[in-house]
């Protein structure tokens, strides 16, 4: 008796919350709205494309709802927080999130870009003298931090953190162009369009082109991940936006400068301002739009992140990182 009135209750409940909308999702059933999470850089471009032109939206068959950040650790935060569901982000908050999290946090299904990553100094800065200068990246830990902290350290450079005297801030890209125009930076490794504001607005000198530092100029700067448990129950949602991902980057690729005209006015959507014709081209140059997740170059910039400290005591194993199979359908 009281087994019956156990149940009946249980069904009830469900009920009810059904009645609300508030009850369980149901695996394989399409989401009311997607989340999405970029950044406003001309190396997030899918994203800014996809959402800008709605095509996300028609792909999924259902709302697509932004998310913007200003750096890989802010996103890590909030995909931790199960705020986002998608999430075009730099490998290295995509390793450290992953290896966080013990793989329960990420899979990455696609890449985006590669370039777009520059190092930029005050016009007086001596490039192979760093001692006693003010640095900054966009985050500790991100893609740009990693590319930089690795410098230093072949060059033989330490931070002040770690005895030295080169001085090493997280900041907003906007900030930091703020802070550079005023001379109270020496210099900054940070993605594009910054590095080219950087230069083309505040007097900056391209110090270093980071796809100079890898072999065949194919460096990873932009990955897309998703949610696990997103993936596992709502995999033909995640297969339909990669399949809006994959035609956003052949369209890119077949149509470079129609596209980066439609990405310079949505990104002045973004940020209030439009940016100047020669910072875009400038820019849009030094980047590679692709859907490979370059897994060799990710792999080799884990281990420079461990190298510096960032990833703990642990070797980074990435065996679970990927989830490639719905690319591989998508994109044979």
């Amino acid at each position: 008796m009281h087994r019956w009135f156990a149940l009946l209750l249980v069904v009830l409940l469900l009920a009810g919350c059904s009645a609300r909308g508030e009850g369980p999702e149901q695996p394989g059933a399409p989401p009311g709205e997607v989340r999405v999470g970029y950044m406003p850089n001309l190396t997030h471009a899918q994203a800014v494309l996809g959402v800008a032109g709605g095509t996300f939206a028609r792909y999924i068959g259902a709302e697509v709802r932004p998310r913007l950040f200003t750096s890989g650790s802010a996103a890590l935060q909030a995909l931790f927080a199960g705020e986002v569901d998608l999430l075009y982000v730099g490998p290295a908050p995509a390793v450290s999130g992953y290896l966080r999290s013990d793989g329960a946090a990420l899979r990455v299904i696609a890449g985006a870009a590669s370039g777009g990553s520059l190092f930029v100094l005050r016009p007086e800065v001596d490039r192979h003298d760093l001692r006693g200068l003010r640095l900054a990246t966009p985050g500790i830990g991100n893609s740009q931090d990693v590319a930089l902290r690795h410098l230093l350290a072949q060059e033989g450079w330490r931070t002040r953190e770690r005895g030295g005297d080169v001085t090493l801030s997280p900041m907003a890209p906007a900030e930091i162009l703020t802070l550079f125009e005023r001379g109270e930076l020496d210099g900054a490794w940070v993605a594009e369009p910054w590095g080219s504001r950087l230069i083309l607005e505040a007097g900056g000198v391209l110090a270093i082109d980071e796809r100079d530092l890898w072999p065949e100029g194919r460096v990873p700067t932009t990955l897309l991940a998703v949610r696990p448990d997103f993936l596992s129950r709502h995999p033909e949602t995640v297969r339909r936006f990669l399949e809006a991902h994959v035609a956003i980057t052949r369209e890119i690729q077949a149509d470079p400068e129609g596209s980066r005209a439609r990405v310079q006015e949505a990104l002045a959507e973004l940020q209030g301002r439009p940016l100047n014709d020669e910072v875009i081209a400038s820019a849009w140059a030094r980047i590679d739009f692709t859907i490979d997740p370059m897994a060799d170059a990710v792999a080799e910039l884990a281990d420079r992140a461990f190298a510096a400290g960032l990833l703990g005591a642990r070797r980074p194993d990435l065996a679970s990182l990927y989830d490639l199979t719905l690319l591989q359908e998508v994109a044979p």
